[in-house]
């Protein structure tokens, strides 16, 4: 499977701690997971300062924004 990486535009996702836009990772496979609306499953690129506990969530197509 091909992951691309991309930026998240929601309050929360879409900086890290220092500041600097973060970067995470996506299939691009809409996903109609509980919803009549495509979504798009989000997993974070790098957790070397997240304790190394990856997140992955499910986010809106609108704010999936390719780099």
């Amino acid at each position: 499977m091909k992951s691309y990486r991309c930026h998240i535009d929601l309050d929360g996702m879409d900086l890290t701690d220092s500041g600097k836009r973060k970067v995470w990772r996506v299939d691009l496979v809409p996903t109609f997971c509980c919803s009549l609306v495509a979504t798009h499953f989000v997993w974070e690129k790098s957790t070397k300062y997240n304790d190394y506990n990856g997140y992955g969530t499910y986010v809106h197509h609108s704010a999936v924004h390719l780099l």
